[in-house]
């Protein structure tokens, strides 16, 4: 699927989320919070294909961690006491990273398997724990992925679910080939309930 159809649909996944995480006790007290949710479940949309180079997210991500690596040797060649003084922070996101790195390694593969979500659960933990992240925004991102996952699996081209252990690209019985006229269909469908219910809940 399209990066906008995986908006529309991490989207929908957010405002599903928000009408059924009250029944686990997570809820959103104030609007801003609602709003940050949704912002990560977006990010969350889109963050599996940050293994495509070409794509503008993949762009971003390289690009930024080229500067913060660049930042990082720059800090250590000439104020190596900055970096002693966080010397923890720099290992707790070194070893969030390394995974993250060794997973990226072609498009629709590791991001797009259920061991992506489950190494991105145990993150969401450790980030939980160490930097006090708020479950709710985490619990977004998870949210976000999960849609990912579902949108391409409707795909014809499927997705590696069982990855590493299988290679095998499994789709649902009915599909769409990517940018096509049905996910468009898809997507405006979507976006016609999300407005439907949003109103409908508000007035």
């Amino acid at each position: 699927m399209m990066a906008p159809g995986h908006q529309v649909v991490g989207f929908t996944f957010g405002v599903v989320a928000l009408t059924l995480l009250p029944q686990v006790g997570i809820v959103t007290e104030r609007p801003f919070q609602t709003v940050l949710f949704l912002l990560f479940v977006m990010f969350g949309s889109l963050l599996p294909d940050i293994d495509t180079p070409a794509s503008k997210l993949g762009q971003k991500f390289w690009r930024g961690l080229m500067t913060i690596f660049a930042a990082s040797l720059l800090i250590y060649l000439f104020i190596p006491e900055y970096i002693d003084r966080y010397r923890e922070e720099v290992k707790v996101f070194v070893m969030l990273l390394l995974p993250v790195l060794i997973m990226i390694r072609g498009h629709r593969k590791m991001t797009h398997s259920l061991l992506f979500v489950g190494v991105l659960i145990v993150y969401s933990i450790i980030l939980q724990q160490v930097f006090m992240i708020p479950w709710l925004y985490l619990s977004g991102l998870i949210v976000g992925v999960v849609s990912h996952l579902l949108a391409d699996y409707i795909t014809v081209k499927g997705i590696p679910l069982a990855y590493p252990l299988s290679k095998k690209h499994v789709q649902f019985i009915l599909t769409f080939k990517t940018g096509s006229d049905m996910e468009r269909l898809v997507v405006f469908s979507l976006i016609l309930w999300n407005v439907w219910f949003l109103t409908s809940t508000i007035f």
